[in-house]
């Protein structure tokens, strides 16, 4: 994995065997500060060319319901109008957890025909899953 930028919130890196982005949240944060962040690995995401990366919540636990409702109505949109098609999101084991990512896949995946979200509980699960792409 190659380290591409990383700050108190969050790691992204650079699967070069599946050329694949991972994005790591480190912490948890809200509003605009998640906005910036999320815009951050958005950038990283153009500059690579990809149609697929891996989100990796497992240091967190949920997502304030704004925040959810830009990623649904914002980001993910952008993110279809610049290419990408799959993304993979890694989920902690905690109830909790789980229930929030299924939620998430649920709604993401319903944005747009041609974009595919799934949550997976590990990284290389969604390593796998993605690669059949």
């Amino acid at each position: 994995m190659q380290l591409l930028d990383e700050a108190d919130a969050y790691t992204i890196e650079w699967d070069p065997n599946n050329e694949i982005p991972v994005f790591r949240w480190e912490e948890s944060v809200r509003g605009e500060e998640f906005r910036e962040y999320s815009r951050r690995f958005q950038e990283v995401m153009d500059e690579r060319g990809t149609e697929k990366y891996i989100v990796d919540t497992r240091a967190i636990t949920a997502h304030d319901d704004s925040d959810k409702q830009w990623l649904a109505e914002t980001w993910v949109p952008e993110l279809i109008e610049q290419g990408i098609r799959r993304a993979a999101g890694v989920y902690g084991e905690s109830a909790i957890a789980s229930m929030e990512m299924e939620k998430v896949e649920k709604n993401l995946s319903a944005i747009h025909p041609d974009y595919e979200f799934r949550v997976f509980a590990t990284e290389e699960e969604a390593k796998e899953w993605l690669a059949t792409a």
